[in-house]
């Protein structure tokens, strides 16, 4: 079948605020941050130091909280799978110890139960729901979660456990219409031609991190990180500094699996994540691209000036693409550093409507409402306030988000 050709939204400089006030509010479920590939938890020693949502100079979850939205931020692997990560935001929120599935734990040959959560929010339910706001990897994580709620899995539910296991964990049953909305901000809902190139894709993360972390000011003699890849035995020694363990992680098997990121962040991986995890039609949906490069000779794009340098290769990389997608080669080239504008935009072949320039429309369950671009950021200052980027540009960009999610009707 023919993927439908579809054209990228107009775009806006910066986000534009369309605040929903107190008398419109319908519901007060809360806030949920899904952070994306190579992101971090509150309670980790980054976390502590340089927040993922905020950096060293802010803090996106206490400030929605200040403003009366109780928020949360996940802390799930940073390079694990969707499926992986979308069990472990699971018992996040309702607590206990992840259950990655029997059945999917024996296909590729990692346990099947990973690290403990407290829960933070048990009474999670269909009449105590939530709204999950995702950046890059965090799109497409969040789906699969929904996905797994709603639909559960036939191979997980039909597992017979031995004397000696567990059943199967309640997620895999299915019939859980437990989120309100979804937000997703420079998702990779399409695929990042960043990681098609499964080569040189553990080099940039390696890269990522480690200037993630001269970023934040800290060594990388510091044991400040953790990959959370207790499914596939790897533990972060006592001591260990953070480049010793980016290492031994390199050597994990996680690199050479189609559970981990560098599958499921490739355009191919994508396509069939398309085809399974479908747009629910009890969700409401959102989502916001952005654009960090201009136009350049023969219609290629390069990065701006501002984009941060960690970005830049791969979006002059990327502003060159000459694989044809959804779209037409051409319009992959505008990116945010590591992710097209219509990989950000909606899941290929899902129901959408595009937003107009003022970013207002009348939003319905099922649907993917497209805001318009965002130019001038790119993928890490959409949640850092790195550059020209400020932490209160960041506050009201998610004060809004939060504001029309929680306008949504019940």
């Amino acid at each position: 079948m023919a993927v439908p050709k579809t054209a990228p939204v107009p775009a806006t400089k910066k986000p534009v605020s369309h605040s929903v006030s107190a008398k419109h509010t319908h519901n007060e479920y809360p806030i949920v941050l899904v952070h994306g590939m190579c992101g971090w938890g509150r309670d980790e020693l980054f976390g502590q130091k340089f927040r993922y949502w905020g950096g060293a100079k802010g803090d996106i979850q206490e400030h929605l909280k200040a403003q009366g939205y109780e928020t949360f931020t996940a802390s799930m692997g940073p390079i694990s799978s969707n499926w992986d990560r979308a069990c472990e935001l699971y018992t996040y929120l309702v607590g206990g110890v992840v259950d990655y599935g029997a059945v999917h734990s024996a296909r590729y040959g990692h346990a099947r139960y990973g690290r403990s959560y407290p829960g933070v929010y048990p009474q999670w339910s269909e009449a105590h729901k939530v709204h999950l706001i995702g950046h890059s990897m965090g799109g497409p994580t969040s789906r699969t979660l929904i996905q797994l709620l709603e639909q559960g899995d036939a191979d997980e539910a039909g597992f017979e456990p031995g004397p000696r296991e567990a059943p199967s964990s309640p997620l895999f049953a299915g019939g859980k219409k437990w989120v309100h909305s979804v937000t997703s901000v420079s998702g990779v809902h399409n695929g990042a031609l960043t990681a098609d190139d499964v080569g040189q894709f553990p080099i940039f993360i390696r890269d990522l991190m480690v200037n993630t972390a001269a970023l934040a000011g800290l060594a990388t003699t510091e044991p400040i990180y953790d990959f959370n890849l207790q499914q596939w035995g790897l533990e972060r020694d006592e001591g260990q500094g953070f480049e010793d363990y980016i290492r031994r992680a390199l050597e994990s098997p996680v690199w050479k699996t189609q559970d981990g990121c560098i599958y499921d962040l490739s355009t191919i991986a994508a396509h069939f994540q398309n085809s399974w995890a479908r747009t629910s039609e009890n969700v409401y949906y959102s989502s916001y691209a952005v654009d960090g490069t201009f136009a350049g000779p023969q219609g290629t794009r390069i990065p701006q000036a501002n984009m941060n340098v960690i970005l830049k290769p791969s979006a002059a990389a990327v502003g060159l693409n000459k694989k044809d997608l959804a779209g037409g080669f051409a319009a992959w080239r505008p990116n945010d550093g590591l992710v097209s504008v219509p990989s950000a935009q909606f899941p290929v072949g899902h129901p959408h409507e595009m937003a107009g320039k003022d970013g207002t429309i009348a939003r319905k369950k099922g649907v993917w409402y497209v805001n318009p671009t965002i130019e001038g950021m790119d993928h890490l200052n959409i949640v850092i306030p790195l550059h020209e980027t400020t932490i209160e540009q960041l506050y009201r960009f998610y004060e809004d988000i939060a504001a029309q999610s929680r306008a949504l009707p019940v």
